[in-house]
């Protein structure tokens, strides 16, 4: 963390996931207002054009002209609907109702009729004072309509959740994130308000104007005149006046573009210290004024907010014009109700409050505009919502009272918080302080343009230039792009070592941040090296550094828990619990995560008891330190909700999520990523039931909240793709898994192309799809493909390379290659047997694989063996009552029929049966794949009626719990007609067989070996008739 000019910042650490923030991305440069002009009749000369349209770009910076009626509905309707348009037309009333229902249009004219039109065919079409022949006129209307317009745009708010009036007893993390919002820009302001003005800062404003308006000789005029002859004294004259300063001003604070308003600052610091000054000035003047009102335009989600904020606070993010008298507030929104916007009427009480920190006054004298008695707020005033109704006289204008209020100030629960950061960058040049801010609101692209107009401005040697290099790689680490991180902070090394700095904080700090950037290339070795030399410093260090030491622990213990490393994980999570317990009161929420870290391992481990000792600690913690509904304990609900489906307690699992879901539903906003998550969980229970068609409504709302809410590439996003191929997949929906897949590896190649192990996992998947098809080719095509990736990133001994080993292994094994897929086995188990421990499921896993080729070779002694391993493993850990035991007894009774072992076969499938019973519903596919194995047993020992009873039931399971053309059903109906075959009623065998195939005709592509075989049997069974 940054602490002050001298300090650099430490990559976070890693405890829970971030999310990135969305970039608004703008259409137009100077403040979303367009003048359009249609002469589809060439009623204006050339000469009236050139006379006419320097003066309309004086008032608006863009015009467009349009000759042809459709060109200019077309571009009408192809601008977004936040782009304020004012149309002038100079041609027939019969088009002009084809403008009417456009939401972009917020004015029309009539401009130059025909001398053979009568004005009044206009009438009812738009309003009177709207119809010109003359162009001054014309002009002085549109004046007028777009100060009045752009002084009534929505303004930026920020809410805060205030319902219960417990602001003061809200942590951190209890309050919204648009809290924390306000917070750093409230900061932000600050920042910007405490340096001295100076000619860097006055230059930057006219080159940021300049650049927005280079070719308005117009605006350049007014530019030229703002440069001769501006003071401070005339800011509020100059912010008034209807220009580009005004429109520019207001557009940077409304999108909250940091860059551009720190680019305006000169004039914003002017601006606040003249009503500070004639916040003074007018204290006896101001106290008899009650109440101040506004008319505003707003979007119908803002309205939404602020229905469902009542009784909590809003914050106004730029300067806020009222006027004393409500009749001119109303005159600017009267007859504005279009498309999704909304005139609102606010009516705001001012006079219950004896002091702000933020100076409002009357501006009347001082205005260039003085008949609107204006009072005028500087940026982040606080008020809270007293209430939102429509109006009584107009329902489609809504009337919102607000009081002003210091409550925020008095009673924030972030104040702690504000003061700290505060003190930090108190004497932090202006620069640096602004890229800290930027980084803690994870704006990473203009943190990097502060930090790096702060580096341009050091001179060669200047000691601090070795923290802002650190930083910037703390912005390319957060941003993913690690290369680059690795290069800034290996310089910030660089020049620690050869000048300023001996502190042995910050060249830890730099190993530290190196260490977490190998860690993220998956490179743990080179990782644990530089930690090692970091705690090695600390340790010789005099300062006092357990906390420091503590967080290097817990870096060296997340690298070895990712590399499977797990006793050296809990041994390095457990000194960083030993350190904390002797600094922290033991409910303190450090030492929550800490058990919630070491519960991770267990899970890992598969040692469900254990993950559940350390969850319980982390939730008594939790439960008594954090408020019923905040949001940690839905990330902790959200974790036991995973132990439970693990273990296959789905009910209980679903319980957990649900929890959750209604935590986040209270403490989050409606598109939180967080909620995402959670469906993306209730989604895995459904998967695991095989309840695909449930899964995917839970994932398309993960989906679209995630499309709401994040950058278009982020990796939760291709991950919520990833989940919905797989579905689609399970339901041999194979093109629309496909599908996913690429938008799954689209993204992924996009958003983190240094990590690329999440690609490598998704053509492994994409793999699986082609295998599922018996495109076994192409399928290894792509195992090959991820392999490669891996190789390249990944330790020899990574467990995602042993499992796409397996896969590899799996094509083998059906093209009948099976020395080569043992072969890959064998490795494998070579591998995973050195790193994890005995009872691990992976080997059980690896196991049943080695079991299925050695079936294959006929080598039933040895599938025999394997077989009893994996069993043991999952009995080892109490897994009885799973479907994977059922799975495991079922895979055994398939070696016992092959070595007509029957009685014992059969006893197996009774275990089966019961586990199922106890635990499934009574309709689940895997029960009806059991009756399915008692009638194979049975046509095996040729009890043919005791057979077909089974796969009767099967049937009847299937088709109340199944899509009619699974392939399940597909297995049951062959399996029908091979007991009629054997049996010697070949009619009834062609009969069910040709049911088979129709089936699998429906779902499986003709090149399927199902498929195939089928074909292969009617087609041999038709000849010997």
């Amino acid at each position: 963390m940054v602490n002050n000019s001298t300090n650099q910042s430490r990559v976070p650490e890693n405890e829970l996931s971030s999310t990135m923030e969305v970039e608004n991305k703008q259409e137009f440069n100077d403040d979303d207002l367009i003048i359009i002009w249609l002469d589809d009749c060439h009623r204006t000369t050339t000469n009236d054009l050139m006379e006419t349209c320097p003066d309309l770009r004086g008032i608006i910076n863009i015009l467009q002209l349009f000759d042809d009626v459709n060109k200019c509905i077309d571009y009408i309707t192809s601008i977004q609907s936040n782009i304020h348009v004012f149309l002038i037309l100079s041609s027939h009333q019969s088009i002009i109702s084809l403008f009417h229902q456009l939401p972009q249009i917020k004015f029309i004219y009539i401009f130059n009729i025909n001398k053979t039109d009568d004005g009044n065919n206009y009438v009812g079409l738009v309003k009177d004072q709207n119809i010109f022949n003359g162009k001054q006129s014309l002009i002085e209307e549109l004046t007028k309509d777009v100060g009045q317009l752009s002084k009534h745009l929505s303004t930026p708010m920020t809410f805060f959740n205030n319902v219960d009036g417990s602001i003061k007893e809200k942590s951190l993390k209890d309050l919204s994130k648009e809290s924390q919002d306000f917070m750093y820009t409230d900061l932000f302001r600050e920042v910007l308000l405490r340096h001295s003005q100076s000619n860097k800062a006055k230059d930057d404003l006219l080159d940021e104007c300049r650049q927005s308006c280079y070719d308005n000789e117009s605006y350049l005029k007014l530019l030229d005149q703002f440069k001769k002859e501006y003071n401070a004294n005339e800011a509020i004259r100059w912010y008034t006046r209807d220009s580009f300063l005004y429109r520019l001003l207001n557009k940077a604070l409304r999108y909250q573009d940091f860059y551009a308003i720190y680019k305006f600052r000169y004039i914003i610091k002017d601006l606040h210290e003249q009503l500070k000054h004639l916040y003074f000035d007018q204290s006896s003047e101001l106290k008899n004024i009650k109440t101040v009102y506004r008319g505003q335009l707003m979007h119908k989600s803002e309205l939404e907010n602020l229905h469902r904020s009542q009784g909590g606070l809003v914050s106004m993010n730029s300067f806020l014009s009222t006027t004393q008298y409500k009749t001119t507030a109303s005159t600017f929104i009267l007859g504005a109700t279009k498309g999704e916007t909304v005139p609102v009427l606010f009516e705001i009480n001012i006079n219950d409050i004896s002091s702000t920190s933020t100076p409002y006054a009357n501006i009347e004298k001082y205005s260039q505009i003085r008949d609107e008695q204006e009072i005028l707020f500087s940026m982040n005033c606080v008020f809270q919502i007293d209430s939102v109704e429509e109006c009584p006289e107009n329902n489609q204008t809504y009337f919102v009272k607000l009081t002003l209020t210091n409550q925020y100030e008095e009673e924030n629960g972030l104040k702690q918080l504000t003061n700290y950061i505060r003190m930090e960058i108190e004497h932090a040049n202006e620069l640096y302080a602004l890229g800290y801010l930027m980084m803690e609101m994870a704006h990473y692209d203009e943190a990097k343009r502060f930090y790096e107009l702060l580096q341009k401005d050091l001179p060669s040697h200047h000691p601090q230039l070795a923290t802002i290099s650190n930083n910037l790689g703390t912005v390319h680490y957060s941003q993913g792009r690690y290369a680059e991180a690795l290069t800034c902070f290996k310089e910030t090394l660089n020049i620690q070592s050869k000048s300023w700095c001996k502190d042995n904080l910050y060249i830890a700090t730099t190993h530290y941040n190196i260490a977490a950037v190998y860690h993220s290339q998956s490179n743990y070795d080179k990782a644990l090296e530089y930690l090692e030399t970091a705690h090695k410093i600390l340790l010789e260090s005099s300062s006092d550094n357990d906390r420091n030491i503590a967080m290097i622990y817990n870096e060296i213990a997340v690298i070895h828990h990712s590399q499977s490393n797990y006793a050296k994980a809990l041994e390095y999570f457990e000194k960083t619990l030993k350190i904390q317990s002797k600094s922290l009161p033991p409910n303190h929420r450090n030492l929550a995560t800490m058990y919630n870290n070491i519960a991770g391992v267990h899970f890992s481990q598969g040692d469900y008891a254990k993950t559940f000792e350390y969850l319980e600690k982390t939730l008594k913690i939790r439960l008594e330190s954090l408020p019923k509904n905040h949001p940690e304990l839905a990330i902790l609900y959200n974790n036991i909700g995973q132990v439970h489906q693990r273990r296959g307690h789905y009910g209980k699992a679903l319980k957990c999520f649900d929890a959750a879901l209604n935590i986040q539903s209270k403490s989050l906003r409606e598109n939180h990523p967080d909620i995402a998550d959670t469906y993306n969980n209730i989604a895995g229970v459904y998967y695991r039931q095989d309840r695909y068609a449930d899964a995917l409504p839970y994932l398309k709302n993960a989906l679209n909240i995630q499309l709401k809410s994040l950058r278009e590439n982020h990796p939760d996003i291709a991950r919520t793709y990833n989940h919905i191929a797989r579905a689609h997949h399970s339901q041999h929906h194979y093109t629309d898994a496909l599908k996913y897949y690429e938008k799954t590896c689209e993204i992924q190649s996009k958003s983190l192309p240094q990590n690329r192990q999440y690609l490598a996992a998704t053509y492994n998947n994409i793999a699986v799809v082609h295998y599922s098809q018996d495109n076994y080719t192409e399928a290894l095509n792509y195992y090959k493909t991820a392999c490669e990736i891996q190789s390249n990133s990944l330790p020899q001994n990574h467990p995602d390379l042993a499992t796409t080993y397996n896969n590899i292994a799996g094509v083998y094994y059906r093209q009948g290659h099976y020395a080569d897929a043992l072969r890959y086995l064998e490795d494998i188990l070579n591998i995973q047997s050195k790193q994890l421990p005995d009872n691990h499921l992976d080997l059980a896993t690896i196991y049943e694989n080695i079991t299925t080729v050695h079936e294959s070779q006929g080598n039933y002694t040895e599938a025999w063996n394997y077989y009893e391993k994996a069993l043991n493993i999952r009995l080892k850990l109490l897994l009885e009552n799973l479907p994977d035991i059922a799975r495991i007894y079922s895979e055994i009774e398939e070696v016992s029929q092959r070595q007509d072992h029957y009685a014992q076969a059969l006893s197996y499938c009774n275990e089966i049966l019961n586990i199922q019973l106890n635990f499934l519903p009574k309709n689940d596919r895997h029960i009806a794949n059991t009756y399915n194995n008692f009638g194979l047993v049975y046509k095996r020992q040729g009890n043919y009626a005791a057979a077909v009873n089974y796969y009767v039931t099967a049937l009847e399971i299937q088709s109340k719990s199944l899509p009619e053309n699974d392939p399940d059903i597909v297995r049951t109906y062959w399996n029908l007609g091979n007991l009629y075959s054997c049996s010697g009623n070949k009619a009834k065998a062609l009969e069910e067989w040709q049911t088979a195939l129709d089936i699998a005709s429906k779902s499986l592509p003709s090149s399927h070996r199902l498929v195939a075989r089928l074909l292969e049997k009617l087609a041999t069974a038709r000849e010997n008739e």
